[in-house]
C-alpha cells in the first residue's frame, strides 16, 4: 500500500511541476502516467490536417531518470503510425537542454492500447472516456 501511495505522490508532484514549468510557454496537458513516467501533449500546438494527419508536441517525463523528452510528432491516423520530426532531451529538474535532434525518423506503428494511442485519443476527444 505504501508503495502505491508513494508512486501516486511522485506522479502528482512531477505532474504539477511540469505543468507549472512548461505551461508558461506551452499548453502541456497531463494525459497519463505509468510508474514514474508521465505523458503530456501540448494542446496549443495541435494541428489537425484533414482526417488523416495530426501534428503536435508531446512530452515524456521520466522522473526516475531526471529526464524530460520533448518530441515534435506527425501522426497518421489511418495507418496508426507516428513520426518523430525532432526531439529535445532536458534535465528535468533544471530544464537544462542536454540534446537536440532535428532529424526526422521513419514512421512507426502504434498499438491501439499503447501510450501513443492514449495521447492521440486525448487530442481528439479530450479526457472523455471512449467506447471500444
Amino acid at each position: 500500500m505504501q508503495k502505491i501511495i508513494s508512486r501516486s505522490l511522485l506522479i502528482l508532484i512531477f505532474t504539477m511541476t511540469l505543468s507549472t514549468a512548461l505551461c508558461s510557454a506551452q499548453n502541456f496537458k497531463f494525459v497519463d502516467a505509468e510508474d514514474t513516467t508521465g505523458y503530456y501533449v501540448d494542446m496549443d500546438n495541435v494541428k489537425i490536417e484533414g482526417k488523416e494527419f495530426i501534428s503536435t508536441t508531446l512530452a515524456v517525463v521520466k522522473a526516475n531518470l531526471n529526464k524530460m523528452y520533448v518530441y515534435d510528432v506527425r501522426i497518421n491516423l489511418n495507418e496508426q503510425k507516428y513520426q518523430i520530426i525532432s526531439s529535445k532531451i532536458f534535465e528535468y529538474d533544471t530544464r537544462t537542454l542536454m540534446e537536440t535532434n532535428e532529424r526526422s525518423r521513419p514512421y512507426r506503428p502504434y498499438a491501439p492500447k499503447s501510450e501513443m494511442a492514449e495521447l492521440i485519443n486525448f487530442i481528439l476527444y479530450g479526457d472523455e472516456p471512449q467506447e471500444n
